[in-house]
């Protein structure tokens, strides 16, 4: 009888990005290998795209107030009730789930999940996409700041596993909680899916560039923007394609920045990330911070030729000149000028490409990270 996992990702029920994504590779892998995956989603595009995929999947709860720095700190008896309920709604889906692990990656759940999970001994496992850094632990160790941390680090030793998706991120965690250790932090690098022959006859667009992902200011949106303005002047045959959705008041900037430009195409939200990254040459992430990005991951897996900023997580998947460019973050210029260089040297992108898909094949194939690094840990049997 196949052994039932959960994977419990909540995030503001608009999200979706790739830690969400994260949730439909791992879930299709674990169904490959006698498990029964369920997602556990606030996310309703994470929901909608484990229906398509056939994946089992629960809506959760979620609490829209995420923000208790400064004066909301009064009101922590109010969130500390919400968690009390949260506990109990997840008491109650553990007993009817019987789930043999629980794969825990958002701070609520952090809290809540494993309290119940501890209570009925079922063996649980965190997982972090950039949250630790990024806002859940932030100040944790200053005095009398960021009480919801300082409670998430006295129940961190519970989990069997801490899984860290970069050596920049257990890096950066061990920073934020020094001069505390540890014994249960792991580091299983992110990865993709090895879908490049399914993708291959298709023929990119000349001098196209592409961007996936949310259309925030922290990906660089506006620096992208700006610095292929500059380039389509000399190359009026390129195009830039951005692909994903953002808030109203975000698009409605970027366009009027675009000023029209009709090679600047915003093309929404896709279903099919792989396809619009074999029509486009040139991947773009110009991001200001990143964790292991899975758009980033599957530019290699496709073969592109690669842009990105040097931040965080990004120089462990892009060599400088051997398989990307790097570029500083919020530096137009430099943007340009990597942009540039790319359009004028067909032999440097052909070198680019090939060397990235060669570093994929050797160190990001999601199929054998897992089989080597994550499946020991979902069939280990607690004593």
């Amino acid at each position: 009888m196949a052994k039932t996992v959960l994977l419990i990702r909540n995030t503001a029920p608009e999200n979706y990005g790739g830690a969400e994504t994260y949730q439909l590779e791992l879930a299709k892998l674990l169904s490959q290998h006698d498990f029964s995956p369920v997602i556990i989603t606030s996310s309703k595009k994470l929901l909608s795209s484990a229906k398509k995929n056939h994946l089992k999947s629960v809506s959760a709860p979620f609490n829209k107030t995420q923000n208790w720095s400064g004066l909301r700190n009064l009101l922590l008896p109010a969130y500390f009730l919400w968690e009390l309920k949260l506990y109990f709604w997840y008491k109650k889906l553990f007993i009817r789930l019987n789930p043999s692990v629980v794969n825990i990656q958002s701070r609520d759940d952090w809290l809540a999940a494993t309290l119940a999970a501890k209570k009925l001994n079922i063996r649980i496992l965190w997982t972090d996409h950039m949250d630790f850094r990024s806002w859940v632990l932030t100040n944790v160790n200053k005095k009398f700041k960021n009480p919801i941390g300082k409670y998430l680090l006295k129940l961190a030793r519970i989990p069997e596993k801490i899984i860290m998706i970069s050596d920049f991120e257990a890096n950066a965690f061990k920073n934020l909680v020094s001069p505390c250790k540890f014994p249960n932090l792991t580091i299983i690098k992110n990865g993709a899916n090895d879908f490049y022959n399914d993708y291959k006859k298709i023929s990119p667009t000349k001098n196209s560039f592409c961007y996936l992902g949310r259309l925030v200011d922290y990906k660089g949106i506006v620096e992208l923007i700006s610095a292929f303005k500059a380039v389509s002047k000399d190359f009026p045959s390129a195009t830039l394609n951005l692909y994903g959705s953002g808030t109203e008041q975000d698009l409605k900037k970027y366009k009027l920045l675009a000023e029209e430009n009709p090679n600047i195409i915003f093309c929404g939200f896709t279903n099919d990330p792989l396809e619009a990254l074999a029509k486009n040459e040139i991947f773009l992430l110009p991001s200001y911070r990143e964790g292991l990005s899975l758009s980033l991951l599957d530019a290699i897996m496709m073969k592109k030729v690669i842009i990105v900023s040097n931040v965080d997580g990004n120089p462990e998947v892009i060599i400088d000149k051997k398989t990307g460019l790097l570029v500083p973050p919020k530096d137009i210029k430099s943007l340009e000028r990597a942009m540039r260089e790319l359009l004028k040297n067909p032999d440097l992108r052909k070198t680019l490409s090939e060397n990235a898909r060669d570093f994929y094949e050797t160190n990001f194939n999601f199929s054998k990270i897992f089989e080597e690094k994550m499946l020991p840990l979902y069939n280990n049997t607690k004593d």
